[in-house]
């Protein structure tokens, strides 16, 4: 039976009450919290890793403690640091995998998580030969974009080189999207890559129904019969 997560050693946590992340994007940072200060100059004295994870409802109660955060999250690289003379720092966190937090870890200002990395299922190698699921993706945003106005900044038509496995292309067209974030954690706890790209499909759909919904509206005479 292949194994569905690996066993990944302890990462320092840096909990955001509106920011999901995923494998192979990036994710722009501003540090200036003095616990999250250490967190970063620890972590770049080490190896250079964060996990991000997010903050489940009601957190503002207890922020400066330890709020319920959600079990899964994507573990990241520091790349093009600066750290500023008021010891704050900007980075670009890049998504490198998915994880599970096994336990939390004591003994730091911040908090720490000894973690599984976990493994995509029905993973696909892609190319440049057709790929069924990628091309109907591709395809599906065509539509939508096609509908909207011309002045839309998602008419332009986009870089579809999103890696060579389907995972980094679900993954990345999913972080060009405009997803409620509780559907992003969603998709981010979601292992199989053909789920995933199933719900971006779906996503999609609703959106070229909506569009097609609002014109509708604007062209029906007797539009108090929409409120």
């Amino acid at each position: 039976m292949e194994k569905d997560s690996q066993q990944a050693g302890i990462i320092p946590l840096f909990p955001l009450p509106s920011t999901v992340f995923y494998p192979g994007t990036p994710l722009p940072l501003h540090i200036f919290e003095p616990r999250y200060r250490q967190m970063t100059a620890d972590a770049l004295e080490g190896e250079r890793k964060i996990g991000m994870v997010l903050l489940k409802p009601d957190w503002e109660e207890n922020y400066f403690d330890k709020p319920t955060i959600y079990p899964i999250g994507c573990v990241g690289s520091i790349e093009k640091e600066i750290r500023h003379p008021d010891g704050k720092y900007n980075f670009t966190l890049v998504g490198l995998r998915r994880f599970r937090i096994v336990k939390e870890v004591e003994g730091k200002l911040y908090r720490c998580a000894e973690i599984d990395l976990l493994e995509e299922q029905n993973e696909q190698a892609i190319g440049e030969e057709p790929n069924t699921t990628r091309d109907g993706l591709v395809d599906r945003y065509k539509e939508f974009t096609s509908l909207l106005p011309e002045d839309s900044a998602l008419k332009e038509e986009p870089d579809w080189n999103l890696g060579e496995k389907l995972s980094q292309f679900v993954d990345r067209f999913a972080y060009r999207l405009d997803i409620p974030l509780e559907q992003k954690q969603s998709f981010l706890e979601e292992q199989d890559v053909l789920s995933r790209a199933r719900f971006l499909h779906e996503f999609l759909k609703m959106k070229i129904d909506l569009v097609h919904l609002s014109k509708v509206r604007n062209v029906t005479p007797d539009s108090a019969r929409w409120n």
